[in-house]
């Protein structure tokens, strides 16, 4: 990472590419997501179409994290646009693992909560991550996540192995 500036802006249509690598191989390399490798990733056409489609919705954004051309991590907050729940964002966040421990999940994360600030359409931040996932938890900790509840048997391993999701949120005022 050295040689390269890391830069984080908000997806476009000819980040897709990129995207779908990275989303395709964190995927494979991480037994910390929800999806696992048999789980359907969208395609680059899927990925440009919804990048496109959800540019000016005002209560969500798809931030990426990039080396040169390469997107090496990404965070995406989605929300519904009915009324009752528009004010809710749900957060997706992933790293290469090739970057983990260097601050691109930081970095995403100060980015993402800085637009949450400064939009009124988001006033909560939600997202879902594996109990056992240490430095997934501390990270959302650092940034103002409280635990609010905890989905016993949330997720399993590839072997079966029941593990319990912590439902974390916080509050944007």
């Amino acid at each position: 990472m050295a040689d390269q500036e890391l830069v984080i802006e908000e997806a476009q249509r000819e980040d897709a590419t990129s995207l779908a690598s990275l989303l395709e191989t964190v995927a494979l390399e991480s037994d910390f997501l929800a999806q696992d490798d048999r789980s359907s990733v969208l395609s680059t056409e899927q990925l440009a179409s919804y990048i496109d489609s959800h540019q000016n919705v005002t209560n969500e954004i798809c931030l990426v994290a990039k080396l040169g051309h390469e997107v090496i991590g990404v965070c995406n907050v989605t929300a519904d646009q009915d009324t009752k729940t528009s004010h809710i964002g749900d957060v997706f966040i992933a790293v290469s693992k090739l970057y983990w421990g260097h601050g691109v999940g930081q970095s995403l994360m100060e980015l993402m909560i800085d637009w949450a600030n400064h939009t009124p359409a988001i006033r909560r931040l939600e997202l879902t991550v594996q109990a056992r996932n240490e430095r997934a938890v501390h990270l959302y900790r650092k940034f103002g996540f409280d635990i609010e509840g905890t989905k016993k048997r949330g997720a399993r391993t590839k072997n079966g192995e029941f593990l319990d999701v912590y439902l974390m949120a916080k509050l944007i005022d």
